[in-house]
């Protein structure tokens, strides 16, 4: 019997008729057809079923990922994956997302490597460093930002050098932040990739680069970026940022020049006077700073006995040792802005030269009460590592002050 003649009569026939006419079958016909056929036998025999997909197997049929999703539930398994197994060479992207939710993800993404198929985007973040393990595949900023923090730290730094495209400087400077924090030349050199991208900062985002960046690659953003500031924009990063970049983009865009620039004379009238106030200021951050390390490393101790008893009482302590931190940590904060309002005159005078500048942004721990209730052990341990990085910068200048008294 030729399969024009079954196909065309296969609806008359009862299942029991059609199954035993399978053996009889010269030759088969396309896969759509051959689907149907299966569904209609297969609705109450899937013996049957299987038995006609076996028949297809054997004439070198291949599936769509669109058939293979509708036959799943119409035959055995062991046929399905025989089918899916002959039909593989020839699956595409989008046969990937038909077949996705019929079969398991561990088979799509086995698929997806074995043939250099793209996964479906669902479940491309979540297997992402078991289908590209060594990197090197380029990758779309979007993929590569709502994923990876999810990824070990080693593997997303990695792929940070196959970004394809950026996205907004703050999520830009988000992954610098996450990443190279603690690494100046990593983040230079990502920023500068940035910039060769044709990202431009903000005024506030140029601040935190100084703090992140060696000093070209920040006058280099500043000066890319000179398009979206303002005259209020270079008064804040004068003394960041290099006075000739500062120039230059107050030429170029037409805006005045900080008032320190645009004066001949520009000390302190009482210089002893304003660097005796920077120390003591130095004095009390750091010994808030210190106050709030010892509230944190409380904290931390605290949150792994939480993790491991899961007690009301551990998370109810947890809850008030943060609390109490909270208040530290704002008094930290509180104390380097007042460090910074009296280190902002000094930075700006010829007569003194300090190494350190501004320190408002080592330490940010935007503790709010939502942010409270969800804080974990590791954003714990983070905290810890930027106060103790705010501690160290105002031990320095501490030190470079107290040579000038």
């Amino acid at each position: 019997m030729t399969w024009d003649e079954y196909y065309e009569k296969i609806n008359d026939w009862a299942v029991s008729t059609a199954v035993n006419k399978i053996s009889s079958l010269e030759d088969m016909g396309t896969a759509d057809e051959i689907v149907e056929a299966l569904v209609i036998i297969g609705f109450e025999d899937v013996k049957g079923a299987t038995r006609l997909l076996n028949r297809a197997l054997q004439h070198g049929i291949k599936f769509s990922g669109e058939n293979l999703a509708e036959i799943a539930d119409y035959c055995t398994e062991e046929s399905f994956k025989k089918a899916l197994a002959q039909s593989a060479d020839a699956l595409t992207v989008q046969d990937l997302e038909d077949l996705y939710g019929c079969v398991s993800d561990e088979l799509i993404i086995d698929l997806s490597k074995r043939y250099k198929i793209d996964a479906p985007e669902d479940i491309a973040d979540e297997y992402e460093e078991e289908l590209h393990p060594d990197g090197g595949t380029p990758i779309a900023w979007n993929r590569f930002y709502n994923a990876f923090r999810g990824w070990n730290l080693e593997y997303a730094i990695a792929r940070a050098s196959d970004i394809s495209d950026f996205g907004e400087d703050d999520e830009v400077l988000d992954v610098v932040q996450e990443l190279f924090g603690d690494d100046e030349p990593a983040a230079s050199l990502f920023i500068k990739r940035a910039l060769d991208g044709g990202v431009m900062f903000s005024d506030s985002n140029l601040l935190e680069l100084s703090e992140l960046c060696d000093e070209d690659t920040v006058n280099r953003a500043v000066f890319m970026s000179r398009s979206l500031l303002t005259e209020d924009s270079l008064e804040e990063l004068y003394g960041n940022v290099s006075d000739d970049v500062i120039i230059v983009v107050a030429k170029e865009q037409k805006i005045r020049l900080p008032e320190d620039l645009r004066e001949e004379e520009e000390e302190p009238e009482d210089l002893r006077f304003a660097i005796q106030s920077a120390f003591e200021a130095a004095d009390y951050a750091l010994s808030s700073l210190v106050q709030a390390q010892r509230a944190m490393n409380d904290s931390e101790n605290i949150s792994f006995m939480d993790m491991t008893t899961k007690g009301f009482f551990t998370s109810w302590w947890k809850q008030n040792s943060l609390a109490e931190a909270d208040a530290y940590v704002q008094q930290a904060q509180h104390a380097l802005n007042l460090l910074n309002a009296e280190l902002k005159p000094l930075s700006k005078s010829k007569s003194v030269h300090l190494e350190y500048g501004r320190l408002a942004t080592a330490i940010d721990l935007w503790f709010d009460d939502s942010f409270m209730d969800a804080l974990t052990h590791m954003q714990i341990h983070k905290a810890q590592r930027r106060i103790g990085k705010a501690i160290s910068k105002v031990d320095n200048i501490r030190r470079e002050l107290w040579k000038l008294l």
